[in-house]
Formats: C-alpha cells, structure tokens, sequence
C-alpha cells in the first residue's frame, strides 16, 4: 500500500510537472501571435503611408532667371503622357543576351525583419526622391511603393526595379522585393498569386498599367533567364523562396493586357 500510494505521489508530481510546462508553452505562444499580429498591424499602417506618397504627383521643376528682373522663377514641366507606340510590343533581338545583373540582395548575406522594414518604412522622406509609384496585386491584399534601384536598404522600403532604364508598359520591367516571412507584406505572400490573376503597377504621373499572370515559376538564384528581353510588354516579380536564407527564387510573370 505505501509502494503504491509512492508511485501515485510520483506520478502526480510528474504530471503537474507537465502541466506547469503546457501552460507556459500556451501563454508564450499566444503571446508571441499577439505580438506577430499587433506588429503586422502596425507594418501596413505605416507601409500605407508609403503608398500614399508614392500617389502623390513628382512633377519636375526648373528654374530660370527672368532677363528684366534678375528674379527667379519656377516652372513646372509637364509629366509626358505615354504615346500609342510605348504600348506596342516591343522586338526582341535575336542576339540580345540576358542582363547580368546581381541583385545582391536577394541572393545572401543579412535578411530583412519585419524591425528593419518597420524601421525604414517610418523614414520614407529619405527616398522620396526615388518613388516610381505603386504595384497592386488585389488577390493577396498587396499595394506598396515601387523604387529605382535594388540595394538591400531600397528593398525595405517596396519593390525595385532591377534592370537598368527600365519603363513601364514596356519591355520586360523586373521587380525584385524582400520575403520578410509575414503574410501581405513585401512580396511574402507572392507565392500565393496564381496564374490569371491581375497586377497594377501605375506611375507618378496616374499612368496605369494591367497585367495577367502567364506563369509563375520556383528557380535557382543562378537563373537569370527571367531578365531578358521580351517581345510583349511584360511585368516580371522576383522574391526569396523563403525569409531565411535561401537560394531558391519564386518569379511571377505577367503580361500586359
């Protein structure tokens, strides 16, 4: 009876034991999901704000000296409105061969965080300058600014371009965005857009421009088929396969309709 009143003693120990253990391991998790969505919340309030300048009009300025009274003057030039051609398909040549261009920051080394993107993205004034406009991908709830240029702290900011002098509606326009792991923001959520579906990207100037995805495709980072030339008007994405480290690529191609 003592042995057996013993081993009962035991087992409840062990069993609280466990118990004590399952509910640190619940408040913990649910406390890092409170967290994980609060700071989510917070990402696409702050990202919207980036959109909305991204929105706002980048009419070029110049200034001149008027001959009579010396004094300044300002003149606003006009944004060029896209002429029928811009949209026609554009040759590609037979011996053109692929733009070699590392984009260094979706290849390895340092990883954004959703931190780092929060951190950026609260100092949007500082690439203001750099703002192209907007892409829109409504199937996964995804608007953001787009960038010239593709270095590491650009790409915290919204998508970049990757190709040198780039246009778009024209040619193969490449954008390359971070995976920073949560769903909606950056390009996280691009592995989810299927084929079909419609992609806006629109210029400072309200010229828009839709495209239907053709294809969407998992790569090495080694390939850089995807940056050729094209004959139609293409939109092609690029992101990480994953937030970690990685050498997979998820591409979505679209074309313009």
């Amino acid at each position: 009876m003592r042995t057996l009143w013993a081993t009962i003693k035991y087992y409840k120990v062990q069993l609280g034991a466990i118990g004590v253990c399952l509910i640190a391991l619940f408040v913990f998790f649910s406390y890092q999901s409170h967290k994980k969505a609060a700071m989510t919340s917070d990402l696409v309030e702050i990202v919207e704000s980036g959109v909305k300048e991204a929105k706002k009009a980048k009419p070029s300025t110049s200034n001149t000296q008027d001959v009579v009274t010396g004094a300044e003057t300002s003149s606003k030039t006009e944004v060029e409105e896209p002429s029928e051609s811009s949209l026609e398909e554009l040759p590609a040549s037979e011996d053109a061969q692929p733009v070699i261009q590392e984009v260094g920051q979706l290849t390895e080394g340092e990883r954004p965080t959703a931190e780092s993107i929060k951190q950026a993205q609260e100092n949007f004034d500082q690439v203001k300058d750099d703002i192209l406009g907007t892409i829109q991908i409504p199937s996964i709830a995804l608007e953001m600014a787009i960038l010239q240029g593709d270095s590491f702290e650009k790409m915290l900011y919204g998508a970049c371009t990757v190709l040198p002098k780039q246009k778009m509606g024209q040619g193969n326009y490449v954008l390359a965005a971070h995976n920073a792991g949560v769903d909606g923001l950056m390009f996280s959520s691009l592995p989810a857009v299927e084929v079909g579906e419609t992609i806006t990207i629109r210029d400072r100037a309200n010229h828009t421009y839709t495209y239907s995805v053709k294809e969407k495709k998992h790569v090495d980072m080694t390939d850089t088929s995807m940056l050729n030339l094209t004959r139609k008007p293409t939109l092609t994405l690029i992101t990480c396969d994953q937030a970690t480290k990685t050498d997979g690529r998820i591409v979505v191609i679209a074309e313009l309709v």
